[in-house]
C-alpha cells in the first residue's frame, strides 16, 4: 500500500507539472504580450520562471560577454531574452538607440538600478519624472565651464600626489622599472578629487585609509555578488545572509559619513556667510556641490537632508568609479600601443616642454591627440557598458513594438564595437576622433556618457579631470605591458577588470 501511495503521489505531481507546462506553453502563444515580443529576434525557447538565465550563469565576465558579444552576434542589433519572467530587449544599433535616448518620454531607468537604490536613493541617477527634471535643472549650473575651470587646483594637487606615489614605487623597483596594479591608486586619486568637489571635504584617500574609503570600494562588489545570486533578490533571505549583513554595515558607514559632512557643512555656513565671487551663471565659483544643495534648501527649496545625501552619494559613486575606469583603461590602451603613447608624449612636450608645471585650463585645447586617445579608450572600454530604460507604455523601436513592462538595454560596449560604424573595431586608433574622420558618423554611434535628455551631467568634469591626471602621469612615467594575464573586462556596475590593471611603470 505504501509503494502504491508513493507511486500515486509521484504520478500526481508529474501530471500537475505536465499540465502546468502545457498551460504555460499555451499562455505564451496566446498572450498579447508574449505574441508581441516573440516577433523580436531572440531565443525561441525559455523556461517558466527562469527564462534564459541559465545561458549566462557564470562570473561577471560571462555576463558582459553573453549580453554584448554572444547574443548580439547571434541575434543581431536588437534582441529579446527573458531574465526570469521579465523581458529584456538588448539594443546595439545607433539608429535604434537614438529612438530611445533622444526620447523625452522613455526616461525612466530600468529595474537593474533598483540594486543601488538602498545606497543612492532617489538621486539624479535613479529618480524619474518631475523629480528628475527638477533635480537636473537645479544641478546643471554646477557643471558650467566657468565653474569647472576652478577645480583645476584640485585636479593638479591630487595628480601630484599620485605622481609622487608612482615615483616612490618606481624607486623601489630594481632598475627603477617594475610591475604594479595601477587601478587601486587611480581609484584613490579619483575619490579625493570627487570628495572635495562634491562635499568640499578632504578624505586623503591617497595617503590614509579609512572606513569610508573601504566602504566605497567594496559596496559595488557586494551589489554585483547579490545580482549573481538570484535568491538574494528576496529581501528576507538577503537580510539574513552574511552578504546582506555586510551590505547593511557598508551602507551605515557610507550614509553616516555623508550625513556627518552635511551637518558640519550646514553648521559652518550658518556661523559665517560664505564669501565667494559670483560667476556669470549666478553660481559662486568653486562652490562645492553640497553647498549648492544646502543653499537651494535654505532658499526655500524642498530638499530634505536625505535628498541632499542622495545627490551627494550619487556623485560620489558616479564621479569616482566611472572616471577611474576611464583612466585605468586608458593606461592599459597606451601601454598596449606604444606608438600612440609616444605620440601623446610628443604633444605634451610641445605644450609643457621640460617643465613640470601644472596643467591649466588654457592648456586643454592644445591636448588634441590626448583627447582622441581618451575618446578611443571610451569607445573600446566605455565606463558604463550598458544603461537601461523602462518601457512604461508600448513604444515603437524600428519595425518592432516593445510592449509596456519590458526593460530596454542600451549596449554602449557592443555599439562601440559595431564594425558597420567603426571598421576594425578592436584596433586602438585614436585618429577615428579627428574631426574629418568623424564627419557623417551617426551621432548615437558613440555614447560613453549616454545621450539625449538623460546624458551624464558630469561628462565635462570627467573629461577635464582625466586630461589633467593623465597628462601629469604621461609627462613623468612610461607605461608598458607586462607578462601577467591581460585585463579581463567585466560589468561590475562599471566596466572593470577582474584581473586588475597590471602594467610595467618606469620614470621617463
Amino acid at each position: 500500500m505504501l509503494v502504491y501511495a508513493l507511486c500515486a503521489t509521484v504520478c500526481a505531481v508529474g501530471l500537475i507539472l505536465l499540465l502546468a507546462l502545457l498551460g504555460w506553453w499555451i499562455y505564451i502563444r496566446i498572450s498579447p504580450f508574449h505574441v508581441t515580443v516573440s516577433r523580436i529576434p531572440g531565443p525561441r525557447f525559455y523556461l517558466p520562471l527562469l527564462g534564459n538565465t541559465l545561458e549566462f550563469v557564470g562570473g561577471l565576465d560571462h555576463v558582459l560577454q553573453t549580453f554584448q558579444e554572444t547574443w548580439t552576434e547571434r541575434y543581431g542589433e536588437i534582441y529579446r531574452v527573458f531574465l526570469g519572467s521579465h523581458c529584456y530587449v538588448g539594443i546595439s544599433s545607433p539608429d535604434l538607440l537614438e529612438a530611445i535616448l533622444s526620447s523625452h518620454k522613455v526616461i525612466d531607468k530600468g529595474v537593474s538600478y533598483d540594486t543601488i537604490l538602498p545606497w543612492l536613493g532617489q538621486g539624479l541617477l535613479i529618480s524619474s519624472g518631475d523629480l528628475w527634471r527638477s533635480r537636473r535643472k537645479l544641478l546643471t549650473p554646477a557643471f558650467h565651464f566657468s565653474i569647472l575651470k576652478n577645480y583645476f587646483e584640485v585636479f593638479n594637487e591630487q595628480s601630484r600626489i599620485l605622481s609622487g606615489i608612482f615615483g616612490e614605487m618606481c624607486e623601489s623597483f630594481p632598475g627603477g622599472r617594475g610591475e604594479m596594479d595601477v587601478y587601486p591608486y587611480i581609484t584613490k586619486c579619483s575619490l579625493d578629487i570627487i570628495c572635495e568637489a562634491s562635499m568640499g571635504t578632504r578624505i586623503n584617500a591617497q595617503t590614509q585609509d579609512s572606513d569610508y574609503v573601504r566602504a566605497v570600494r567594496r559596496i559595488g562588489q557586494v551589489i554585483m555578488e547579490k545580482v549573481l545570486q538570484p535568491w538574494m533578490g528576496n529581501p528576507w533571505i538577503f537580510s539574513l545572509s552574511a552578504l546582506g549583513r555586510e551590505h547593511n554595515r557598508l551602507l551605515k558607514t557610507l550614509h553616516g559619513f555623508t550625513e556627518d559632512v552635511i551637518r558640519e557643512r550646514r553648521r559652518a555656513l550658518a556661523e559665517k556667510e560664505y564669501v565667494a565671487e559670483e560667476s556669470g551663471t549666478g553660481i559662486r565659483n568653486r562652490l562645492p556641490l553640497l553647498d549648492l544643495l544646502l543653499r537651494a534648501s535654505d532658499d526655500g527649496g524642498t530638499l530634505s537632508d536625505q535628498d541632499i545625501r542622495n545627490e551627494i552619494d550619487t556623485f560620489m559613486f558616479e564621479g569616482h568609479d566611472t572616471t577611474t575606469s576611464m583612466m585605468g583603461w586608458f593606461l592599459y590602451c597606451i601601454a598596449a600601443n606604444p606608438k600612440c603613447q609616444e605620440r601623446a608624449c610628443t604633444e605634451l612636450n610641445s605644450v609643457f616642454g621640460e617643465s613640470e608645471r601644472d596643467c591649466t585650463h588654457d592648456d586643454i585645447p592644445n591636448l588634441k591627440y590626448l583627447e582622441c586617445c581618451i575618446k578611443e579608450t571610451l569607445r573600446l572600454y566605455p565606463s558604463v557598458p550598458a544603461f537601461e530604460r523602462d518601457a512604461r507604455e508600448d513604444i515603437q523601436i524600428g519595425k518592432y513594438t516593445i510592449p509596456a513592462g519590458c526593460t530596454l538595454g542600451c549596449f554602449a560596449f557592443a555599439t562601440h564595437r559595431n564594425p558597420k560604424v567603426f571598421p576594425d573595431p578592436l584596433v586602438f586608433r585614436p585618429e577615428r576622433f579627428y574631426p574629418d574622420e568623424a564627419i557623417g558618423r551617426h551621432p548615437y554611434a558613440y555614447v560613453p556618457f549616454s545621450a539625449g535628455p538623460r546624458n551624464c551631467i558630469g561628462q565635462r568634469f570627467a573629461m577635464l579631470e582625466g586630461k589633467v591626471v593623465l597628462s601629469t602621469l604621461l609627462r613623468r612615467f612610461k607605461f608598458e605591458m607586462c607578462s601577467a594575464k591581460p585585463p579581463d573586462p567585466s560589468n561590475q556596475l562599471i566596466l572593470k577588470s577582474l584581473t586588475g590593471m597590471n602594467l610595467i611603470v618606469s620614470r621617463r
